[in-house]
């Protein structure tokens, strides 16, 4: 199902594939664009199964998936390209294939311990640790009160 998110009107543009393959490594090995970008790299017209068969062939060329599987047709309609050798592709290969490989683990590993989840339990343990104070105080605050109540 297409979703309004699927289409990505403004994209980058390449001239080359070299040119694509470059801005994916530059971008963490992962990068988002429109399917027209795709097409004008090499001045297809419309996005026949032809064309999508040989714009799968370059970015396998070059070492590069794609997501989804299926290149779609509609030239607005965006993919997220890989790097097939790198983290991402490892985890999409494990949940395509349903791997159980060593590189599989290897990659879903760095990914829950890499340094933004860490630094994201991290916030939530000082979260939690506010929320705790924030009791402790309203508990204090709440005596302080009886206490002046009373009086």
């Amino acid at each position: 199902m297409t979703t309004s998110s699927d289409f990505e009107p403004e994209s980058p543009e390449f001239s080359t594939w070299t040119d694509l393959d470059k801005a994916v490594k530059s971008n963490g090995g992962v990068l988002r664009v429109a399917m027209w970008a795709l097409r004008d790299i090499d001045g297809y017209g419309r996005l026949g199964v032809r064309v999508l068969t040989n714009i799968h062939a370059k970015l396998a060329d070059i070492g590069v998936g794609h997501l989804p599987s299926d290149l779609p047709n509609n030239q607005n309609q965006s993919v997220v390209l890989y790097k097939v050798g790198s983290e991402a592709g490892a985890v999409v290969a494990a949940v395509r294939n349903g791997s159980s490989t060593g590189d599989a683990e290897s990659a879903l590993r760095r990914l829950n311990t890499s340094d933004a989840v860490q630094a994201e339990k991290a916030k939530d343990a000082k979260l939690a640790d506010l929320a705790d104070k924030v009791d402790e105080l309203e508990k204090v605050l709440a005596s302080m009160r009886a206490i002046f109540t009373e009086e």
